[in-house]
């Protein structure tokens, strides 16, 4: 996926459905990244921060329980990856209807082709602003 404008039409800021604001839950195991990613969300325009979670495992739980539009996950992370998880969201009978944008320090063309075929709705390098992958994941929601 390749970086994308910050700006957005209107009708992609306006949310998930009728004016509602995307709902987000960010996933890394770094709180640095976490917090400043939680941060971006809660300025945006158009998207509402559910919660945040460090690792894979944690990111489970959290879909299941509070039904996001969008997660935020981090390729590699200590106890469950991005991979991982969007098989085990894949795998479960009701798939949850949440778009997943994975974020990484490092990205090759063989683990992006492995995401997506674990399911990764976006891709993205974490060197870009946190502005941007947040209109990145307001697109995505949008389609």
């Amino acid at each position: 996926m390749t970086p994308i404008a910050r700006t957005l039409p209107e009708s992609a800021r306006r949310g998930a459905e009728g004016g509602r604001p995307v709902r987000v839950l960010v996933v890394d195991d770094s709180s640095v990244f976490r917090t400043g990613m939680a941060r971006a969300v809660q300025a945006c325009d158009g998207m509402e921060l559910l919660g945040e979670a460090e690792g894979g495992e944690a990111a489970l739980l959290a879909i299941g329980e509070l039904e996001p539009d969008l997660v935020i996950l981090d390729l590699r992370m200590p106890d469950l990856d991005a991979v991982g998880v969007l098989r085990a969201l894949r795998a479960r009978d009701a798939a949850p209807s949440c778009r997943v944008l994975v974020i990484s320090a490092s990205l090759d063309d063989d683990v992006e082709a492995e995401l997506r075929a674990a399911g990764a709705d976006g891709i993205l390098s974490k060197s870009l602003t946190r502005a941007a992958i947040c209109d990145a994941g307001l697109r995505l929601v949008a389609q």
